[in-house]
């Protein structure tokens, strides 16, 4: 068992979360889990666990209160950040988390195994060419990225995202984008962005005691 983690007991504790034993348990395991396996693989941006902790985790943890029920697909995952975390506070519902890299899949089979996640299916694909049977109640957006879209002016690259997703899943559920600051440009997207993109925006702040940057839950629905 590791040892008691008291950077994650204080976050979730300001989530209101610090109920759950079980997905505590799990948490606890995963974390010590990702931190061994980042040594040898480089599967984050961080190597300090509180950093951690106080950014992704709790961004991601931030999500559920928002989520719909039923099957979640996390695009573009790495580390499984959100939808693996999501799927320890939701075990009665499917999590599939897609990602096209080869480190990020062989760590999420891993993890799955040795947490021993029967709700969790992991997906080696190309956002672009994937194909997800089971359709998803909403999609989930966080760490998503290629180099067609890094060149991209933000509105373009919402567009773009759209029409990726609108065109593979075909039953146009709600997208959740988790982003920085770059979100509130949202609020003057011009008409003709929206209706190009078919899409109605609604942007929430994640409150958060940790940074004085503010991150954003951008939620995109088809109109």
């Amino acid at each position: 068992m590791p040892e008691k983690n008291n950077d994650l007991e204080d976050a979730l504790n300001v989530l209101a979360l610090n109920g759950h034993s079980a997905s505590i348990v799990l948490l606890n395991k995963y974390i010590d889990l990702l931190f061994r396996w980042h040594e040898k693989n480089n599967i984050l941006s961080t190597r300090d666990r509180k950093y951690f902790i106080q950014r992704d985790l709790f961004d991601s943890l931030s999500m559920m209160s928002n989520l719909p029920e039923g099957h979640l697909l996390d695009i573009g995952t790495g580390a499984g950040i959100p939808g693996m975390l999501i799927s320890f506070f939701r075990p009665a519902i499917n999590v599939s988390l897609l990602d096209r890299r080869d480190n990020a899949i062989r760590f999420l089979e891993h993890a799955k195994l040795k947490l021993n996640l029967s709700n969790v299916n992991v997906i080696k694909s190309d956002a672009k060419k994937m194909n997800i049977e089971d359709a998803p109640k909403a999609i989930l957006i966080k760490n998503f990225s290629n180099k067609i879209i890094s060149k991209l002016s933000f509105e373009d690259k919402l567009i773009h995202i759209i029409r990726m997703i609108r065109e593979r899943i075909t039953n146009e559920p709600p997208i959740f984008m988790l982003t920085g600051s770059i979100a509130l440009q949202l609020n003057d997207l011009s008409a003709n962005i929206r209706r190009i993109s078919k899409s109605s925006f609604h942007v929430k702040r994640i409150e958060t005691p940790y940074f004085s940057t503010n991150r954003y839950l951008v939620e995109i629905n088809h109109v």
